[in-house]
């Protein structure tokens, strides 16, 4: 595994943390794919499946941070609309049969580190702070 879920990743909100287990997950398959099909498979079943739950995820992880009267609220919309665009990019080029599996785990590896890490641990505190949602 490239990366493996540990508390550490943990923020205490369900919604959130499935979220970044999701993503960790989809790394570690393409990861794990050691061929053009095995990645073509792995990214034909990853796309959808990333765009409808982070979509899902995204939606009632605003609506939280609008109750909440987060400062970071602007930040964290433009992340994960940003990220939403590179996965509905992304799916264009697969579909006009490019190989996307490396610029999809770039972009996921890449939106772990910076916003779990940064936008959502400033946001949520990080394990040590945990909270039941």
């Amino acid at each position: 595994m490239l990366v493996t879920w540990n508390d550490d990743y943990t923020l205490g909100y369900r919604v959130v943390d499935d979220g970044h287990a999701l993503v960790i997950d989809a790394i570690n398959r393409l990861n794990r794919a050691n061929s053009r099909a095995h990645r073509d498979g792995e990214v034909a079943g990853l796309l959808p499946l990333l765009e409808n739950r982070l979509t899902q995820q995204f939606a009632e992880e605003e609506s939280f941070l609008r109750l909440l009267g987060s400062h970071n609220q602007d930040e964290h919309i433009f992340e994960h609309q940003h990220l939403l665009s590179v996965l509905s990019h992304l799916r264009l080029l697969f579909g006009r049969g490019e190989d996307v599996a490396g610029a999809l785990m770039l972009n996921l590896v890449c939106y772990l580190v910076s916003h779990l890490r940064g936008t959502d641990w400033d946001e949520y505190g990080g394990a040590g702070t945990r909270r039941a949602a």
